[in-house]
């Protein structure tokens, strides 16, 4: 069974973007671009979600938090900082972006008239505000990291 039978267009596209960052950040700028265009690709490709899924996604958010302590406890078990770290931050931007959803589906478009989203390049956070932080709240990077996506 090849990956694509595994995978939707979704999950490649977000795994190959992925794969893009961590080549960009190793100065692998031709990998990284060749990534990026097969990001793209597989985007293109994906049908849209309906609205009507957010419920389906925070469910399958607040489920996959639930796995963060198992996790952690291996990663701490075997002494694995690094992981250690990815799995705290993944989940405090988890937690963020359901809690986002959350909103959402109670107050619709209200939470995004007026604002920008910013989202962190290097742990996910997402920032709903004017101006985003300084200070990523997650990672502890500089603003500049912080990324406008939309407004």
């Amino acid at each position: 069974m090849s990956i694509r039978d595994r995978m939707s267009a979704n999950e490649l596209s977000i795994l190959f973007s992925n794969l893009s960052k961590g080549c960009e950040k190793q100065y692998r700028k031709e990998e990284s671009e060749l990534f990026e265009k097969l990001s793209e690709f597989y985007e293109s490709q994906e049908e849209k979600p309906e609205k009507s899924n957010l419920a389906k996604l925070d469910s399958m958010i607040k489920e996959d938090i639930s796995w963060f302590w198992d996790a952690k406890e291996i990663a701490r078990a075997q002494n694995d900082r690094g992981a250690l770290r990815a799995l705290v931050w993944g989940e405090k931007v988890s937690k963020i972006v359901g809690s986002i959803i959350s909103r959402y589906i109670k107050n619709g478009n209200s939470i995004l008239e007026e604002t920008n989203i910013h989202v962190c390049e290097i742990c996910g956070f997402v920032y709903l505000g004017d101006e985003p932080p300084e200070v990523c709240p997650v990672c502890k990077v500089p603003g500049f990291k912080i990324a406008k996506v939309r407004r």
